[in-house]
């Protein structure tokens, strides 16, 4: 009896070794299956109506995208706020915000910026105050008693340093204007401007903004503010960093990144992208030109 149940035993194990042996290789069907590779997420605010914002912004995704070997989706948030908080959440990897709401929002917080564009050959800019072309305003002391309109309060060109212009000019906003606006973007500022809504703007740059600025003069500049930097968290992977890094800032010298330049370059005046240090060495030289 125990003889029979230990055969019985031994056929068992070796029928399924027969088994393969019989099938032979070609029986053995393996399907690999390849992960997709998870996209990246770069943030923006709206700072100008939404067709242009994709048209100054989409390039600079699909080169990463090219150059890192994984897709890299643009998202678009309501305000700088949320664009911090969604870096903070890890649900955007990069975020594009502006000098002054960088400043502002950073805190305590572990970022870090990747890069800085030159656009217009400076890696600096200068905000405007403008007003409508046909108004009898020619500074901002003539604009006492009247609508004055601001983009965000983490605007550079829009909040941030038209106050400190306003300051050195003497110029307390809230009682110096009648009425202020925020109207969160510097197309929304414009219009109002030239609607008659507001007698004058604090904003980025009314020719870049909207058809070239026509109906509009400029009364004052502010700054030099530096061009908006592309940050990450530091504790972002590092070799992934590092790719983002030096993709960014051999955009220039790369084949694709040239082509992709040179639409960059009409749109925004972009030729290239420039390490953090070299923007903060001019600042502390206190040279507007690169």
């Amino acid at each position: 009896m125990k003889i029979t149940v230990f055969i019985i035993l031994i056929l068992v194990l070796l029928v399924p070794v027969g088994w393969f042996a019989a099938s032979g290789p070609e029986m053995i069907r393996l399907t690999p299956i390849i992960a997709e590779v998870s996209p990246l997420y770069m943030g923006v605010i709206p700072f100008i109506q939404a067709d242009k914002l994709r048209e100054q912004t989409q390039p600079v995704c699909d080169y990463l995208a090219y150059r890192i070997g994984r897709p890299v989706r643009l998202t678009t948030v309501p305000d700088y706020e949320s664009l911090a908080r969604l870096l903070e959440l890890g649900k955007i990897h990069i975020a594009w915000f502006s000098h002054a709401s960088f400043e502002k929002l950073r805190g305590k917080r572990d970022w870090q910026v990747v890069c800085r564009p030159v656009q217009y050959d400076s890696v600096l800019y200068s905000g405007q105050i403008v007003v409508r072309e046909d108004s009898g305003f020619q500074t901002v002391h003539d604009l006492r008693g009247h609508s004055f309109a601001y983009v965000d309060r983490y605007s550079g060109s829009g909040f941030y340093f038209p106050n400190i212009y306003l300051a050195d000019e003497g110029i307390k906003p809230l009682e110096f204007f009648s009425e202020v606006f925020f109207t969160q973007s510097h197309r929304s500022s414009i219009v109002g401007v030239l609607e008659g809504r507001y007698s004058a703007a604090a904003v980025f740059s009314s020719d870049l903004v909207y058809e070239s600025g026509e109906g509009l003069r400029v009364i004052a500049r502010t700054g030099p503010i530096p061009n908006d930097p592309l940050v990450v968290r530091a504790d972002l992977d590092s070799t992934l960093k590092t790719q983002i890094e030096q993709a960014m800032l051999t955009m220039h010298e790369d084949a694709k990144g040239i082509e992709f330049l040179g639409n960059l370059k009409i749109l925004r005046g972009t030729s290239k992208y420039v390490a953090e240090s070299e923007v903060q060495a001019l600042l502390r030289q206190g040279d507007p030109a690169r």
